[in-house]
């Protein structure tokens, strides 16, 4: 049986949509099919090869949810079964998979990176990847539970959390994670403020009601205008960087989440050591992460935003994000 995939020949070239065997079941995995599978940026990255360690031949993909195919009653899973997925593999025996931060695994393989990814029909899954829901939950938001939704709060609960009351400025807001990061700091009682670079973008992002909108790349003086922030959400990397670390308020924290162009920053150290600013990496999600996920869609808080498009038109889905003309997360349907 073959199916459809987007398969990376080798890095540096455009990946294609091809057909490729279907998986054979085998011990130590779970069989599942794909209901959607998100475009992430990283995806991207992968193929241009910022990624070396990526094995080629590779099916791309990591943000995904799907239907368990067969019974695996040693594993707790039937088929028919809905799961959420981490997007990777890890050990379960070392120090940081023992204390909770299995994302931190050095034994760690990602899906659509050191082994068969998302964008595709079926895939093989380590059973500790996977987790059951006992509800029905939206497939586009299933598939952005961890890498997105989960990694946001991961990055938050890192950097102290978000009290009530907090201001919290978010870079990229009309993007994949920038758009659900600011459901995010709602629920936890937050005063957003949403940057983008056009009032077009600006116009979407009303749709989840932040506080402020502030449009161009100098928003650093708008935002001291408000009184500065607590925790900037830098989704956008370098091109935003030091205008997020400038709008914190003394003893503010930043918590950076991407970097769309792979570029170094010129860091001020004196804004972070005169001012005790702070500045967390975040990688991915947890077990922990995805289950709050979990809790805050069963709560009505957090909702999937973005568009659908067919897995076939992977070039397309590319182009749109590349283009800054994707609106929200894209999901592609096999």
């Amino acid at each position: 049986m073959y199916m459809k995939a987007v398969l990376l020949k080798s890095l540096g070239e455009r990946p294609s949509i091809t057909d490729v065997e279907e998986p054979i079941e085998r011990d130590g995995w779970i069989k599942l099919r794909i209901l959607r599978s998100a475009l992430c940026y990283r995806d991207i990255l992968t193929y241009k090869g910022m990624f070396p360690q990526a094995k080629t031949p590779l099916i791309l993909g990591h943000e995904f949810t799907g239907i368990v195919s067969g019974d695996y009653p040693e594993y707790g899973f039937s088929n028919g079964d809905q799961v959420l997925t981490l997007p990777y593999t890890y050990c379960g025996e070392c120090e940081y998979c023992l204390t909770g931060r299995e994302n931190l695994c050095r034994r760690r393989e990602w899906y659509g990176e050191h082994i068969h990814g998302s964008h595709t029909e079926y895939i093989l899954v380590k059973p500790q990847s996977i987790v059951k829901l006992d509800i029905n939950i939206d497939p586009n938001y299933a598939s952005i539970a961890s890498c997105v939704i989960g990694m946001i709060i991961n990055g938050i609960d890192n950097a102290g959390g978000v009290e009530e009351g907090d201001k919290v400025l978010v870079t990229g807001a009309s993007g994949g994670v920038g758009i659900h990061a600011l459901q995010i700091a709602k629920a936890y009682g937050a005063e957003t403020i949403a940057v983008t670079r056009s009032e077009e973008k600006a116009k979407f992002i009303e749709e989840v009601s932040p506080d402020h909108i502030i449009v161009g790349g100098e928003f650093a003086k708008e935002v001291k205008k408000l009184g500065g922030v607590d925790m900037v959400i830098e989704s956008v990397g370098e091109p935003t960087f030091n205008q997020s670390l400038r709008s914190l308020k003394w003893g503010g924290r930043m918590v950076v989440i991407g970097n769309v162009n792979v570029k170094n920053v010129d860091l001020q150290l004196g804004l972070i050591i005169l001012r005790q600013n702070s500045i967390y990496g975040t990688l991915s999600s947890t077990r922990k992460t995805l289950y709050k996920a979990i809790k805050l869609y069963r709560l009505g808080k957090l909702r999937a935003i973005g568009m659908e498009m067919k897995l076939t038109d992977f070039d397309k889905a590319v182009e749109k994000m590349e283009s800054g003309e994707s609106r929200g997360r894209i999901f592609l349907k096999p």
